[in-house]
């Protein structure tokens, strides 16, 4: 298991039923909602794997966003604000139990689909709204991206619970 995907399972330990839907302020998510945010958007990113599979050739590349963000092998370290009309809040619970039983489906579907992102040809692609054309081994590298950048936001969530009353 990757370390990120370790990482994350383990911290779900740490937190009580309340400290997971905690909220700092109206803007901010619960680490309920970040864990939700991070199992929705890997599926989606997963899905587009398998996708890649099907998909026409295409010579199309990356978007000036998506170079720098391949080119650095990282999100930025600054939050990311989507558009509101992208920005749903995610789901909240305050049951760890729920949140490990998803997080091992999702470590299990990325381990089941490391092949698939090795094995398809790089010139098969789907395209990303904000990062261009992607082949498969770029939309898996991107869970393990989006996983290492809300570590941040996990870092900032719990430095503020352990100093709430």
């Amino acid at each position: 298991m990757d370390e990120l995907f370790t990482y994350y399972l383990q911290e779900l330990d740490h937190y009580q039923p309340d400290a997971l839907i905690h909220h700092l302020d109206h803007d901010t998510w619960s680490i309920s909602q970040m864990y939700d945010h991070l199992i929705v958007v890997s599926h989606e990113y997963l899905d587009e794997v398998e996708s890649c599979q099907f998909a026409p050739m295409t010579t199309s590349g990356k978007s000036p966003f998506g170079e720098v963000l391949f080119a650095a092998g990282a999100f930025p370290a600054t939050p990311i604000r989507l558009p509101d009309a992208m920005n749903a809040p995610p789901d909240e619970t305050a049951r760890v139990d729920r949140l490990r039983k998803r997080w091992l489906e999702l470590t299990d579907r990325h381990a089941a689909l490391a092949m698939v992102a090795q094995s398809t040809a790089s010139d098969q692609k789907t395209h990303h709204g904000g990062m261009g054309w992607l082949n498969a081994a770029e939309w898996y590298a991107l869970v393990m991206y989006h996983l290492a950048h809300h570590r941040h936001q996990k870092r900032r969530l719990d430095a503020a619970l352990a100093n709430r009353p």
